[in-house]
């Protein structure tokens, strides 16, 4: 993300912030349940509503028979998404890509999501859409004079188009039929701003829900996950998705507040390894190098933006790290070089940039160059390494 672009982005969300008085207030009073469809927490174990509205308990199963939990789980990133893409293609090529018995996305993670789930099968309508994605295909600007009245920079109306292509009736289907047969899983986050959590959606219940608006209570939860705040509106939710105007929630970006996850009940309550691949669509460490900034308000908040967004990339990649490594799991990390020169900020999608991404994932993947541990963040504190991790696990 340049910093032109980055002020830019402050900028507007101070002026829609002060024409917060000119905006209609909200009428309704949103819902503190959690969104049917949604896993929820509660003191003992994760449940899941079904259709009936009463929960049971997430089913796993090992389903390839090799005795440990494969979680794929793939971050946010904005324009930078291609990256995953061509992993997941060159992963293919290698031979020795797993199927997945979770697969978690964020943001732009979570509209790779169902094609990583589905498989290498699906790796060239992938690179059909991430190999040449533009801004025409991801959103449109608004003017103007409506900029401040509105709740987001631009209408992410073509993005929801191109979904809906996505995640057609066969999609679904097949989505349906891995958690029905196999007992797998594909989970995406979004952030419930009227309620400050995190919410989980499982992607493969609503799929097999055999409801006649399955499409959209998905497609609602893909566009939930990667509504940058903002820069995208913020998707309105019913916790009863058959009375879809009452009390909804305000949902946007996984990344307000996770930017990769696994699902708690993935751990070693399963009595199985685990093992868990997460690919990055963005550089982890500090950007070093940049023009001494000026002290004035917008480029101090533009750089604390930038600091904060980077941070909860970090903890929630070392989060992952740590809660495989202390449940005796392996650990797989594949992100975006740090020497890598992107041209474009993550907030624009261009085909010469989104080719490149695509083709350095490819060659990434092909190649086998996962790490088995995140690099140092200098934002986090009382980190350890990944052997003296195993050596308290051994105690």
């Amino acid at each position: 993300m340049t910093k032109v672009v980055v002020k830019r982005f402050v900028l507007i969300l101070t002026l829609l912030a002060l024409s917060a008085c000119a905006t209609p207030p909200r009428e309704e009073t949103p819902s503190v349940f959690m969104p049917w469809g949604a896993l929820r927490q509660d003191s003992s174990q994760t449940v899941l509503f079904n259709d009936a509205g009463l929960p049971q308990n997430p089913v796993m199963s090992d389903h390839n028979g090799d005795n440990q939990i494969v979680v794929l789980a793939l971050s946010g990133g904005g324009s930078y998404g291609p990256f995953g893409a061509g992993v997941l293609a060159g992963w293919s090529v290698l031979g020795d890509r797993p199927e997945p018995d979770v697969v978690t996305g964020v943001s732009a993670g979570a509209l790779l999501s169902t094609y990583a789930f589905l498989g290498p099968a699906y790796d060239s309508a992938a690179l059909e859409i991430y190999a040449s994605i533009t801004n025409n295909q991801v959103y449109e600007r608004r003017d103007l004079i409506s900029l401040p009245f509105s709740s987001s920079m631009v209408k992410q109306k073509p993005l929801r188009a191109l979904m809906e292509d996505m995640i057609s009736e066969d999609v679904l289907s097949r989505v349906a039929k891995e958690r029905k047969e196999k007992g797998r899983r594909l989970l995406v986050a979004s952030t419930d701003l009227d309620n400050g959590r995190v919410v989980v959606w499982d992607l493969t219940s609503i799929a097999a829900s055999g409801r006649a608006d399955r499409q959209k209570l998905y497609v609602d939860a893909l566009m939930a996950s990667s509504a940058i705040p903002g820069f995208f509106q913020p998707v309105m939710i019913s916790p009863e998705p058959d009375d879809p105007a009452a009390r909804r929630q305000l949902h946007v970006d996984g990344s307000a507040s996770t930017s990769v996850f696994i699902p708690s009940f993935v751990d070693a309550k399963l009595n199985k390894p685990l093992k868990v691949y997460a690919v990055i669509n963005s550089k982890m460490m500090e950007e070093t190098g940049e023009d001494v900034l000026k002290v004035t308000a917008l480029d101090i908040s533009a750089a604390a933006l930038k600091k904060v967004l980077r941070t909860v990339l970090q903890r929630s990649v070392y989060d992952v790290f740590l809660t495989t490594a202390l449940a005796g799991g392996e650990f797989y990390l594949l992100g975006i070089p740090e020497d890598v020169v992107i041209t474009t900020p993550q907030f624009e999608f261009t085909p010469d940039v989104s080719k490149m991404l695509y083709e350095l994932g490819f060659a990434l993947g092909q190649r086998n160059a996962w790490r088995d541990e995140p690099p140092r963040f200098d934002s986090l504190t009382k980190q350890i390494t990944l052997g003296e991790v195993k050596a308290l696990v051994k105690r």
